[in-house]
């Protein structure tokens, strides 16, 4: 890595997940995941509900986060500001199926409103989606996963 630096930082309005130096990190976007490597080149991008992947030296970690900020800076500081960020072991699979079904039944009566309602209930499914993968993971359980029952 000739010497170059890649230092991260996770933080949400109630608490800072990750600060630490890290080998690389993906985030996602609107434009699909970014992976951030030492020498990455300075940026500022949404931060889209999914996964987040930390590898480290000693492994990858992958956290749910929800709609943000990502901001890659000229001297290896990438700063995550999120709406929300959660570990595997802090997600409860029944809690997120029930929050899975509402976001569906949010969808399904805001199509028939208007845009901004649809695009709101679509963020809050995309987020729970994330979560349940997430746990699903961590938890050793696999599902299918889809966005319409």
């Amino acid at each position: 890595m000739n010497g170059m630096k890649l230092r991260f930082k996770l933080v949400t309005p109630d608490r800072v997940l990750v600060d630490e130096e890290v080998m690389s990190i993906s985030l996602p976007t609107e434009s699909g995941e970014i992976t951030i490597l030492p020498g990455h080149a300075a940026l500022s991008s949404l931060l889209f509900p999914g996964i987040a992947r930390i590898s480290r030296k000693n492994g990858t970690e992958e956290v749910a986060v929800s709609g943000g900020f990502i901001q890659v800076a000229k001297d290896g500081t990438v700063s995550v500001l999120a709406d929300t960020a959660e570990q595997g072991h802090e997600l409860n699979v029944s809690v997120i199926e029930e929050a899975k079904k509402r976001a569906q039944e949010v969808m399904k009566k805001a199509a028939a409103q208007d845009d901004v309602s649809f695009a709101a209930a679509a963020a809050a499914l995309e987020r729970e989606l994330a979560r349940y993968r997430l746990v699903s993971k961590h938890h050793g359980k696999t599902r299918n996963i889809h966005t319409a029952d």
